[in-house]
């Protein structure tokens, strides 16, 4: 394997001094809890989010050849020379800014030349343009707000221009994150454009990049106008890349094309002793060895297997089906090993889905589910040591030993809702607990049903109660609780309602956190950071004393909302909060106070048609001594805690997926890091990486 140096605190410190800074929706999910005296595994370790024995890198990377010769600068170039700073992160942090310009009334203005020769422009700091005056911008960060630089104008065209050296010359693929639209211009011709994704043909050497962007209405404040460009850049293949610290790469059915909901990847990996339990889609359960990434078994949990086999053989339409599963399960006994043939996965994928094809044929009420933004398989697995539980979103839940014995499986199936259901499962007092609408317990061992709560309206496609989080097992007084993400905690021993939910608002996506005696959870619409404050023991009817926080980010650019999506990370009294946009907002618990707010370099990337991919979704998590972000494009952050910010390194994963279809595009993250020992395990839509030496 090839080594070269990740984008680390060195590359941070030439590029800008100290460099700044987890479907419409993105969801966060969460599940711990200690059972049967054995700390169980799932989502955010113990349910905080921290994992303050491991030691994981701050360093690593995976960077193609393309982008590592890459260099930027707003000014002219004054020679044919390289220059400016090194960007192998492909983030575009300098330009030159001119504007306003009026938006004509005529049709298709973007496209035209409103500026006279406005594809030839060439200009340098200071320089006019008519009445207007070209000015260089350079930020630690690439959202670079308009409103900010030039003021707020109603209807308006701004121009970005920048210089970019490439050492190797060929196509990029550039994502343009911005609320209006964009007209792009490389070396005076207009660019490829699918969205605001966008090829650039650079020649070798230098090159002129001119974009040009409206403004547009916001969406959260009512008169305002957003008005912004973030540009990165990726390498477009063939490329070959050089990785630094990545011990191993899993690719993993999933990526997938779809101009609404394409993809996939974003149920994190579970870790149990030497092994990870990862969900594939669309309900398959892997398990890999922790050492290499190699696939030890698979386990589907279809519509067909969890059917008891008496209903099967009683049914001549459901027997009919059978040859055809038996078919598909020997192909998923197959799937094993460090090399699998693409073409067994292509034969495995075939197969389930024309046994869900000729399922819905005999019955397309009962086995037929629709489609959630994050997947049938977006959801972390749970487990208490000694089996691994998963649950997939067409409402089959399953439970294993670790060897792959099946344990038991059952189909519990809610009616939809918009964006589908994106709670993952819990373990809580022995049994597994699921969200489908109602909140369902089954016994860990038997999978037989404990108890079941209504929380949201039985119809409807956006039901009343609703919630998007997933909840979390926690103890108080040696008592284990579920808490949910709209302020409810529910008593798991008997599913009941010990407190019952705040006002907060429709649509709680980002799950709640417990830490001691502290219950947060955050509102995704209206921003708000509840703070509640636990009693010290136990009662079946509980009051909680409340704080609320407003969390507005309304002053910083943002894409259609600036949404909380991603869980609080709370430290040393300190909450850590990331909104989509990748704005990070670190509040005093114990006073309620906002202490600094500012924009992370994270490269993330938003548009309408990106599904659970859009902006910053994964939470925040202490790992040793740093808290670690990461975008949804594979940037990733570190910083100190503290109440100052102060970043140690940034890194930098880059890979294509689909290659050579129309939906070609860099690999997107979802799914929340695992950190065990010296390793952190992070989970993209087409794979696995074991981070680490």
């Amino acid at each position: 394997m090839n080594r070269t140096s990740p984008i680390s605190s060195s590359f941070a410190a030439k590029v800008s001094r100290c460099h700044a800074a987890t479907v419409a929706i993105v969801f966060s999910v969460l599940c711990t809890v200690v059972s049967a005296g054995q700390p169980a595994s799932g989502w955010r370790g113990d349910g905080t989010g921290k994992y303050p024995d491991a030691e994981p890198p701050v360093e690593w990377g995976r960077i193609s050849n393309v982008m590592k010769g890459l260099r930027a600068q707003a000014a002219k170039p004054a020679s044919a020379e390289p220059a400016g700073k090194p960007i192998p992160d492909g983030a575009l942090r300098e330009w030159l800014v001119l504007g306003p310009v009026a938006i004509p009334d005529e049709p298709k203005a973007l496209e035209k030349d409103t500026l006279p020769g406005e594809a030839q422009l060439e200009p340098s700091a200071g320089d006019k343009t008519g009445e207007l005056t070209w000015k260089a911008v350079a930020l630690d960060h690439t959202l670079f707000d308009f409103n900010t630089i030039i003021g707020k104008h109603d209807k308006s065209f701004a121009y970005a221009c920048t210089h970019v050296y490439s050492e190797t010359g060929g196509t990029y693929r550039a994502n343009f994150t911005t609320s209006g639209n964009v007209r792009v211009i490389v070396n005076g011709k207009p660019a490829k454009a699918m969205g605001i994704r966008s090829q650039l043909q650079f020649v070798k050497g230098w090159n002129r990049l001119l974009v040009k962007v409206t403004s547009t209405p916001s969406a959260e404040v009512k008169g305002e106008r957003t008005w912004y460009l973030q540009a990165v850049l990726h390498g477009m293949p063939p490329v070959q890349y050089e990785d630094t610290n990545i011990a191993w790469y899993r690719p993993l059915p999933g990526a997938a094309a779809g101009f609404y909901g394409g993809g996939s990847g974003n149920g994190a990996a579970v870790v149990c002793g030497e092994k990870l339990f990862v969900p594939v889609e669309p309900y398959d359960l892997y398990c890999l060895n922790k050492a290499d990434g190699k696939i030890l078994w698979v386990r589907s949990n279809g519509y067909f297997t969890a059917l008891p086999p008496d209903e099967i053989k009683g049914n001549p339409a459901l027997a009919a089906i059978q040859p055809l599963q038996d078919q598909s399960d020997k192909l998923t006994a197959s799937i094993t090993g460090d090399k699998v043939d693409p073409k067994l996965l292509d034969s495995h994928a075939k197969l389930e889905q024309e046994v869900a094809n000729k399922l819905k044929g005999v019955d397309g009420q009962r086995f037929t589910a629709d489609r959630p933004d994050i997947g049938f398989a977006g959801y972390v697995p749970v487990t208490d040591g000694q089996r691994v539980c998963v649950w997939c979103a067409s409402g089959v839940t399953a439970c294993y030993d670790l060897e792959g014995n099946r344990q038991w499986i059952r189909i519990d199936k809610r009616a939809g809702v918009e964006h589908g259901f994106s709670s993952s499962p819990t373990l809580a007092d022995g049994r597994v607990v699921v969200f489908m609408r109602d909140l369902m317990a089954f016994d860990m061992k038997t999978g037989a049903p404990a108890w079941t709560l209504r929380v949201a309206d039985p119809e409807g496609v956006n039901p009343g109660g609703f919630l998007h989080s997933s909840t979390v097992a926690f103890k108080l007084g040696g008592k284990e609780l579920l808490a949910l993400g709209d302020g409810s905690i529910v008593n798991p021993s008997n599913g009941q309602f010990a407190v019952k939910k705040c006002k907060i608002g429709a649509q709680s996506v980002a799950s709640p956190v417990v830490d001691g005696q502290t219950f947060l959870h955050i509102t995704s619409g209206s921003s708000t950071l509840y703070i509640h404050s636990l009693p010290l023991a136990f009662a079946d009817s509980m009051q909680l004393t409340t704080r609320d926080l407003p969390v507005n980010t309304t002053g910083f650019p943002y894409y259609y909302l600036p949404w909380h999506l991603s869980s609080p990370l709370l430290h040393e009294g300190l909450a850590y909060v990331v909104n989509n946009t990748g704005v990070l907002t670190v509040v005093d618990v114990k006073e309620a106070k906002v202490l600094y707010q500012r924009v992370l370099d994270l490269d993330q990337f938003q548009w309408v048609n990106e599904a659970a991919f859009r902006g910053v979704g994964i939470s925040p998590t202490l790992a040793g001594k740093q808290i670690y972000f990461f975008g949804d494009a594979g940037g990733a952050l570190i910083i100190a805690p503290g109440r100052e910010y102060k970043q140690i390194a940034k890194n930098k994963i880059e890979n294509a997926v689909l290659v050579g279809h129309w939906a070609e595009r860099q690999e997107r993250f979802v799914a929340n890091p695992v950190f065990d020992g010296k390793r952190l395990y992070l989970r993209s839509e087409a794979g696995l990486y074991a981070i680490g030496r």
